[in-house]
């Protein structure tokens, strides 16, 4: 399996530094289920689609890159988003992007093989548990 170290910076509030990541093609049945998969925006439109996932060296997965299209390949462009804001609503089967159109315009692009900056939206506070 080939495999590719690629940075990994986090740009939240503050560019935070993470560890490497490892980003290597995951097996074809297991991603089946989640590439090529619609994104959502809050707002319940199409944003785009999930064209890869991005895993650290445990194995955890750590960010989607995201194609949001275009017309003929007229401007498209991909970006890593962090997991953690995407929503798997297993109810609908929908997967709705946490970010605002802007901070989308403003994330840099997804390269393969370069540096990868990820995406994501600030920490929300912890909801309090259900009583």
């Amino acid at each position: 399996m080939l495999r590719r170290t690629a940075l990994l910076m986090l740009l939240a509030p503050a560019a935070l530094a993470q560890p490497a990541v490892t980003h290597e093609p995951m097996d074809p049945a297991d991603a089946a289920p989640i590439l090529g998969r619609e994104v959502l925006d809050p707002a319940g439109q199409p944003a785009g689609r999930i064209v890869d996932v991005l895993v650290d060296n445990m194995g955890a997965t750590r960010a989607a890159v995201v194609d949001f299209g275009g017309f003929l390949g007229i401007g498209q462009r991909r970006i890593a988003v962090a997991w953690r804001a995407l929503f798997f609503n297993p109810a609908t089967g929908s997967i709705v992007l946490q970010m605002s159109a802007d901070a989308i315009a403003a994330a840099p692009d997804y390269k393969a093989g370069t540096p990868v900056l990820v995406t994501a939206p600030p920490l929300a506070p912890t909801p309090p548990p259900p009583k």
